[in-house]
């Protein structure tokens, strides 16, 4: 019963991963419209996948390594800085054409610098990764709490709560659903900058995988290393979607 539930649940999803599938072999094995030296019969994929299986687990230990300090990192000092900066006026006005402009540069131009100035490959690559997310984090945070409604503020004044209180009670609760979307985005995107981060210095990692077999025209290995990185997201932000589901629990969708 409860399998029949889920896949009730998720019929649409199945239906449309089973469509994409059915495009690609038409597209590769039926018509050939792809070209076969970069897009391998899915045939393919299976053996390969189980037969590199250990070296993806052991990729996937090293990107996490990298990934999950960075973007906690990110998480916090972001939320920090915007809550601040999203109650001080004074702060934020003095800042924000700072912040517009560092923004604005593109991570990966950092990455000279970054292999340059700090100590190794691996800080390196857990800073370009922490600035991309940051960035993110910070400008959804203080958007977040600047277009709060002004009458919870009113309210608190009323109840004269201290500072800290009204910050944790009352400002980022009211904060968190727009918070929480960017840190998705935030998310998403570090799997990008984990790749980027990767090709220089690595040794393993699933960005490292996919770049070591394309250099080498091993496209089949390339595609299986494109799946295994996608299922990894999909459940890391399933789980993500779990944890936001428990601090939004008060929302219209929950």
């Amino acid at each position: 019963m409860k399998i029949i539930n889920f896949i009730k649940k998720r019929l649409g999803i199945i239906i449309i991963f089973i469509g994409i599938i059915i495009t690609y072999v038409l597209l590769t094995d039926v018509f050939g419209v792809l070209d076969p030296f970069l897009f391998k019969s899915i045939t393919t994929i299976p053996p390969l996948f189980k037969e590199y299986l250990p070296q993806l687990i052991e990729g996937f230990k090293s990107s996490m390594s990298l990934l999950v300090i960075s973007f906690l990192l990110a998480l916090v000092v972001g939320i920090s800085l915007g809550a601040f900066l999203g109650t001080r006026n004074l702060a934020r006005k003095n800042l924000t054409p700072f912040i517009n402009a560092f923004s604005a540069i593109p991570v990966t131009l950092l990455t000279p610098y970054a292999i340059n100035i700090l100590p190794s490959f691996r800080a390196a690559s857990m800073f370009i990764i922490f600035l991309g997310c940051f960035w993110i984090i910070l400008g959804t945070t203080i958007s977040a709490v600047m277009t709060i409604d002004k009458r919870y503020l009113e309210n608190a004044s009323t109840l004269e709560i201290t500072k800290a209180e009204r910050l944790f009670r009352i400002i980022l609760p009211a904060a968190s659903p727009s918070i929480l979307a960017g840190c998705t985005i935030a998310l998403k995107f570090s799997f990008t900058l984990l790749a980027v981060a990767e090709m220089f210095g690595a040794t393993s990692g699933m960005g490292y995988f996919i770049q070591y077999y394309s250099d080498f025209g091993r496209f089949d290995l390339v595609a299986v290393g494109f799946l295994f990185m996608a299922m990894v997201l999909v459940i890391i932000l399933y789980l993500f979607d779990l944890i936001k589901s428990r601090i939004l629990y008060w929302t219209i969708n929950n």
